[in-house]
């Protein structure tokens, strides 16, 4: 993989600025800007998994809507595991306040759920771009639930999923600097940090598929 491409294809790019300034100002749009912008990412994906010398697609509205439903619609069906985990928190807490003894076992059983919440969480952060790149790639919301596939791709290509795991940690650190730009700065930071992980996990899709 080459990880210093993910930082600089953006700019590589002779029209970037006038193609992510597009998704950029429909993400405004409350929920639907959302989605095609996250559509818009998905296609950035899916063209540096396919080897694309450019990258960066120019923003289509419908096109980037639809693939950017699919993914949400994805990513719902994962958020059910831990919302009912979150759930049984709430019965428990009240518990905490009962008898001694099941105070402790509504304790233990607080923690085990707390701890079961946070491996789905680091599981999530490691199969999602996985997820992502395979909805892009198949352009159908059941591809988000070949889990065969999904987790074939991950055994087979591991270091390469950790590479964007990794430059998932520093497109968190990223995405929040444009504050210092103020308003406009918020949004470039926060789309720059989501192309640069596009870009890392196309690659590892590529490598991957193989």
């Amino acid at each position: 993989m080459n990880f210093g491409k993910a930082f600089t294809y953006v700019f590589d790019d002779p029209r970037w600025f006038e193609k992510i300034i597009i998704p950029i100002l429909f993400s405004l749009i409350p929920v639907v800007g959302g989605l095609v912008l996250m559509g818009y990412v998905m296609r950035t994906n899916r063209n540096v998994a396919e080897g694309v010398e450019f990258p960066l697609p120019v923003c289509d509205f419908g096109v980037d809507l639809g693939l950017g439903f699919k993914l949400m619609v994805v990513n719902l069906v994962y958020a059910i595991i831990p919302m009912l985990l979150g759930l049984l928190l709430t019965p428990l807490s009240y518990a905490i306040g009962s008898s001694d003894r099941l105070q402790v076992l509504a304790i233990i059983a607080v923690i085990i759920i707390g701890f079961l919440i946070f491996l789905y969480a680091i599981a999530w952060a490691l199969i999602f771009p996985i997820i992502m790149a395979h909805v892009a790639k198949k352009n159908t919301v059941s591809a988000g639930f070949e889990l065969k596939t999904i987790f074939g791709m991950l055994t087979k290509n591991f270091g390469s999923w950790l590479l964007v795991f990794a430059g998932y940690l520093i497109a968190s650190f990223i995405a929040p600097l444009g504050a210092i730009a103020l308003f406009v700065g918020v949004f470039l930071t926060s789309m720059y940090s989501q192309l640069l992980i596009a870009h890392l996990s196309g690659q590892a899709y590529a490598l991957s598929t193989i």
